[in-house]
């Protein structure tokens, strides 16, 4: 069968490209090798910024609405911060995923469930995708299948990220939701190199969970035990552990390649900061669907203003995220100490959340600070103590100081 777009996998960023290419008018066919509703390791947390990006509701799978947030440094004494606006709304993935999916299929895309892609070949005018049982060519390809995927390796590209892990899982609290968890998420950190420790509340569960780089993973499950203890939950009634990998991209990892377009987490579109992914899985989705338009009908002749759009507007954000990154895991305790005196850690993570405010505003409205951190996080980047300090093994290049310097190394 032959379709004008084929995308694998149907998560947030799959089921939102497939979607927006439907309504386009273009012919979609949506492979996944999972059955819908499906569970999926993952907080569950949507921020306000990410929702504004959909043209639905999403209420019919919101657990709960959380608007403050208990912050602790080593699973230390710890202190709250509060907001009259709504920040995440929590949902669990298994519904969250199954109602963009929905959508898609309201739109007129095609589904395919427990189809695993088995190879994919390619020229320069369509792509043939083989399952086990059957298959189908397109004019273009998007792979949408995470950071476990394997679809743009069996294109032919080479994906260049760093990887985190994290480790989850869920308590049921005797008694019901404490009321100190009903609007509020608890965040630790300090503990891992490269993460943080949290607690998010679900209708009638809380999802407790910790993650960091890549090479803390042998650690975790202790770390985990230690966090729900902490909190006053015994680490042998948790249940549905699961780790997972979180994706984020190098500068020269692609983002198309021909005929082939990566969104999402496989294409490493993860907030540094944050470890958030929803709102760039979106976002790239939309932008995608509407340059494969353009390019299907003959008004461009590739993909690569998908590319150009990503750069210039998705990437400067994930860039600076990574630049507060380095340094706020340089020396968290001190960022907790001038947040629990000064709030303005907690005022510039609220209005990011609701999308009121971005990275790269914050970095043009205040151009001594910017430059400040431009240049600390380079000197993190470029000295053996700091790296170490940070937990960076594998840290990003200098992008404005010290660059001549580091070329020459």
């Amino acid at each position: 069968m032959r379709f004008d777009v084929i995308v694998v996998g149907a998560g947030p960023a799959g089921s939102t490209t497939a979607r927006e290419c439907a309504e386009r008018g273009l012919s979609v066919l949506l492979l996944d090798k999972a059955e819908f509703p499906r569970d999926k390791p993952c907080g569950g947390g949507i921020t306000v910024r990410a929702l504004r990006l959909l043209p639905f509701s999403i209420e019919s799978v919101v657990e709960r609405v959380i608007t403050d947030v208990y912050l602790t440094h080593k699973q230390g004494s710890g202190f709250s911060r509060r907001s009259d606006d709504h920040l995440v709304s929590m949902t669990q993935r298994r519904n969250f995923d199954m109602l963009l999916l929905e959508k898609a299929l309201e739109a007129g895309v095609t589904l395919k469930e427990r189809a695993t892609v088995r190879h994919v070949s390619r020229d320069a005018t369509s792509v043939d995708i083989s399952t086990d049982d059957e298959t189908f060519t397109a004019s273009v390809l998007v792979a949408a299948d995470g950071a476990n995927g394997k679809t743009a390796q069996m294109s032919g590209i080479e994906q260049n990220f760093w990887q985190q892990i994290a480790l989850e899982g869920n308590i049921t609290p005797l008694g019901g939701m404490p009321e100190e968890w009903q609007t509020c998420f608890g965040l630790d950190v300090g503990s891992v190199p490269g993460g943080y420790g949290w607690v998010f509340p679900k209708g009638d569960h809380l999802n407790v969970g910790i993650g960091g780089w890549r090479y803390v993973g042998p650690g975790l499950r202790n770390s985990l035990n230690n966090l729900a203890k902490f909190h006053g939950f015994e680490s042998e009634n948790m249940w549905g552990l699961r780790g997972h990998y979180l994706t984020i991209r190098k500068p020269d990892s692609p983002l198309v390649d021909g005929n082939v377009a990566l969104v999402g987490d496989a294409a490493g579109l993860v907030d540094p900061m944050s470890d958030e992914g929803i709102y760039s899985s979106i976002w790239s989705g939309q932008t995608a669907a509407r340059n494969i338009a353009d390019y299907i009908g003959g008004e461009t002749a590739d993909l690569l203003n998908y590319k150009r759009e990503i750069e210039s507007e998705l990437v400067p954000e994930l860039n600076i995220s990574l630049r507060f990154h380095d340094l706020f895991q340089l020396n968290p305790g001190l960022y907790m100490w001038a947040e629990k005196h000064t709030s303005l850690v907690w005022a510039l993570a609220r209005r990011i959340l609701r999308g009121d405010q971005t990275y790269v505003n914050v970095m043009l409205t205040h151009k001594a600070t910017g430059n400040l951190i431009d240049f600390l996080s380079d000197l993190v980047r470029v000295t053996p103590f700091l790296q170490r300090r940070s937990g960076l093994r594998d840290p990003a290049l200098p992008q404005r100081f010290f660059v001549r310097g580091n070329a020459q190394t």
